[in-house]
């Protein structure tokens, strides 16, 4: 297959680049820098950011793209100054309108446009469980990105391209993303529950991430909101205590909520607040979980590690 992925040097671009190019499919990088390659399955084609209407970049992509992996957008993990925000909102939706264009003028229609999104499109809930039937409102910063970005897929379908919203969970991995900062407390001893520790973390493992992710891609019975979260989501005080066992560390320390919402402001609702997403869609289609549970995952994550202090 020819690939085209946004966001490709990123954390999940990144790791689907790989894993594509294992499987000896041609993988298309666009790219706001300018990178060069001389692996013969991985191209790199540069947009310039600061013109996103300028579509030259389109000169470089070959006759047929099979599918689309859009997860372009600026890193939800700096802080939420109003500034970045903005960039935040903005780089996502030029992306997407980029793609559109190229989609409509594309003398070969791609198969499909799978597009990164997040739960939370769902509202903050401690007792509802939420799946891909459930339709909201935007009631936050995060979820009017969402929404927004969303919209902006969907219109790709206008052009007979079959579209998968992708809405990401905490992905687990043991190098990169939100995990390895969650950890870094629990090897200083000093790992324990965040703010009330009742907040739902719906959460996947990188490598079921991946599988998912291929799995929406070619599935043409697949499209719309599809939850990439494990079957079985955990309350904050249960998953810290996966997590310590994991990691062979302590787990008593409690922070409280307010301390965590002065140091991070805005962004601290990543921590503090969550929903219960169930993935209803993979589910449906018989996708294979090869961590279904959170034990099993954060072993698998922290085995080496754990393993060398024993």
């Amino acid at each position: 297959m020819n690939v085209l992925i946004t966001g490709g040097t990123g954390f999940i671009g990144g790791k689907l680049t790989e894993t594509l190019m294992e499987e000896h499919d041609h993988v298309y990088i666009l790219s706001r820098g300018k990178h060069t390659s001389e692996h013969p399955y991985l191209h790199y084609i540069k947009y310039d950011p600061e013109n996103p209407d300028d579509d030259t970049w389109m000169e470089g992509m070959p006759k047929k793209i099979d599918i689309i992996y859009n997860f372009a957008g600026a890193s939800l993990q700096h802080r939420w100054t109003d500034a970045h925000k903005q960039e935040i909102f903005d780089s996502r939706i030029s992306v997407t309108r980029m793609l559109e264009r190229w989609i409509k003028k594309a003398e070969i229609t791609p198969d499909a446009l799978v597009n990164a999104s997040a739960i939370g499109y769902y509202p903050v809930s401690k007792s509802v469980r939420f799946d891909e039937e459930d339709a909201f409102a935007p009631h936050d910063f995060l979820s009017s990105v969402v929404t927004a970005w969303e919209k902006e897929a969907q219109k790709c379908s206008e052009h007979g391209v079959r579209v998968v919203l992708a809405r990401f969970g905490l992905i687990l991995d043991s190098e990169q993303g939100a995990l390895p900062k969650m950890a870094m407390p629990y090897k200083f001893g000093a790992g324990g529950t965040l703010g009330s520790g009742d907040q739902w973390y719906s959460w996947i493992h990188i490598d079921d991430l991946m599988n998912a992710l291929l799995f929406a891609g070619v599935n043409k019975d697949i499209e719309g909101p599809v939850n990439m979260t494990a079957p079985m989501p955990h309350r904050q005080k249960h998953f810290s205590v996966y997590l310590s066992s994991a990691l062979g560390r302590p787990n008593f320390v409690k922070i409280p909520g307010f301390l965590i919402e002065k140091v991070l402001g805005e962004q601290s609702m990543l921590i503090l607040k969550g929903q219960y997403v169930m993935p209803e869609v993979l589910m449906e289609h018989d996708f294979k979980f090869i961590f279904p549970t959170l034990e099993i995952a954060l072993e698998d994550l922290f085995e080496e590690e754990k393993a060398a202090k024993s």
